[in-house]
């Protein structure tokens, strides 16, 4: 399969319209982005929804690979939800492969701060 980019995606696209549009950098050591989640990106009451943070970490590991020149899709995600997230809060989100294998990569990612880290994921990854 060749994938293009069309600018659509929901988590980085630029031209989606109701996406988070991460402006993701990465090379062949990490993916990383520095975000401000909005507040209609709430779940309970001034906290990002548990989604809106899953669907961050999936895609900054996605693009983690991307540095190694990999086109990949996530094929198991594990989040561990360490602290409520405010919405409308700076944060730093960073991603990095730890293993890759001909079939597949096994990646972690992180929503953090200068002073507490929010969620951490890890995943594995196989060819799109």
């Amino acid at each position: 399969m060749t994938l293009e980019r069309d600018n659509y995606c929901f988590a980085c696209g630029k031209d989606n319209p109701r996406g988070l549009k991460l402006d993701i950098s990465f090379d062949a050591e990490k993916a990383s982005c520095e975000y401000t989640v909005p507040d209609d990106l709430q779940g309970w009451p001034k906290i990002t929804h548990g989604g809106v943070i899953s669907t961050m970490l999936d895609e900054m590991m996605v693009w983690a690979a991307a540095g190694l020149q990999k086109h990949v899709v996530t094929a198991e995600l594990t989040i561990r939800f360490k602290k409520p997230l405010p919405v409308g809060k700076k944060i730093s989100l960073e991603a990095r492969i730890l293993e890759d294998k001909k079939r597949i990569m096994t990646a972690q990612a992180k929503i953090f701060d200068s002073k507490d880290v929010y969620a951490e994921a890890s995943g594995k990854l196989i060819p799109a």
